[in-house]
């Protein structure tokens, strides 16, 4: 019987490597299905699934319903949305796409960060609105309100998540010659210092830092973990950066945060609710950069070898049973080798 391969997250016009699929002969089928219903009446038996993670809910219910499947393939790097303990025990390999837009992601956080140090959208509206200059005379009439603007290099950057994404925001801020400190449960703190880095423990970070950059997985440990009681720990004067997941900050804490003074303000490319509701208190703060889950695209992380064919390569490396590279749930590997290697 040939294989049948299901990409549940087509959209028309884009490349997904369907050829990588001709040496197998296997039959592709191409659909956009959201709910957990319109994933069980087109899946059921699928030997591959292409998804989005964080989109479609992979939920044990519907993993239960797919004997045939030997792989999720995820495109991206985060796959809240997948039960991996289910995924483990059918023996399904679950995959992301882990070495995806690192340099994109980084890089927004260091703008974000720049941004919000120099008050550079403040200072567009002035002049826009105004017509002022900043020399000395002018200073202190004009800049009220743009205080205060710390040199750069005498400031901290404290990073929530030390992977891929996470290392490389580190060394670009360690070129600005920042100093950087992370808080990576999973990461030993040697191999931290080896790329220049301070291991701490959250409180420390949250209380030494001038910049927080979140660069975390969301799961069960990572959900809400900045809350209220967070935000009174930071300085009054910390900028918040989040381009990984909105849950990872309780919003309505961030949002009262933010209104009560607690830090300086926050550079979020992603919100809870996303994309983000009308009436969301956070589009009306000045001090709030928000840039609607954009991060990850350049016009080479949007390309079809750099996103859209990595899953198409892991399918077909699990069709012909072989453990796929880029497998998230690597303590399922014996199991799956055992069913379908």
């Amino acid at each position: 019987m040939p294989f049948k391969v299901v990409n549940a997250i087509y959209t028309p016009g884009l490349d997904f490597g369907e050829d990588l699929l001709k040496s197998l002969e296997a039959t592709l089928v191409n659909g956009f299905w959201r709910t957990e219903e319109e994933l069980l009446t087109h899946l059921v038996d699928a030997d591959a699934v292409i998804c989005s993670g964080p989109i479609q809910p992979f939920t044990r219910r519907v993993l239960q319903q797919l004997p045939r499947c030997r792989i999720v393939a995820s495109l991206g790097n985060a796959y809240d949305r997948i039960d991996i303990q289910a995924a483990t025990e059918l023996g399904i390999a679950v995959t992301n796409v882990p070495d995806y837009c690192i340099d994109e992601v980084s890089g927004r956080a260091i703008a974000l960060m720049l941004a919000l140090a120099y008050k550079l959208l403040p200072l567009d509206r002035m002049v826009r609105e105004r017509q002022v200059n900043f020399i000395p005379p002018n200073r202190k009439t004009v800049m009220e309100g743009m205080y205060p603007i710390f040199r750069l290099r005498d400031q901290t950057l404290g990073i929530i998540g030390l992977g891929r994404i996470g290392t490389a925001t580190a060394l670009k801020a360690k070129g600005l010659g920042m100093r950087v400190l992370a808080y990576d449960p999973y990461v030993f703190g040697e191999v931290m210092r080896s790329r220049g880095v301070i291991p701490v423990d959250f409180e420390t970070l949250l209380r030494e830092s001038d910049f927080i950059a979140i660069h975390a997985l969301l799961n069960d440990e990572t959900r809400n973990m900045i809350g209220y009681s967070e935000f009174k720990k930071m300085k009054r004067t910390c900028y918040l950066i989040n381009d990984a997941r909105g849950e990872i900050v309780d919003q309505p804490a961030l949002i009262r945060a933010l209104q009560e003074g607690l830090i300086a303000g926050a550079g979020l490319d992603v919100t809870v609710d996303d994309p983000i509701h009308p009436e969301n208190p956070l589009l009306k703060m000045d001090h709030v950069i928000l840039t609607g889950h954009s991060a990850w695209y350049s016009t080479a992380a949007d390309s079809g070898p750099e996103f859209w064919h990595k899953p198409m390569g892991q399918v077909v490396l699990a069709l012909k049973g072989e453990w796929p590279f880029y497998a998230v749930n690597t303590e399922g590997k014996r199991k799956w080798l055992e069913r379908w290697g």
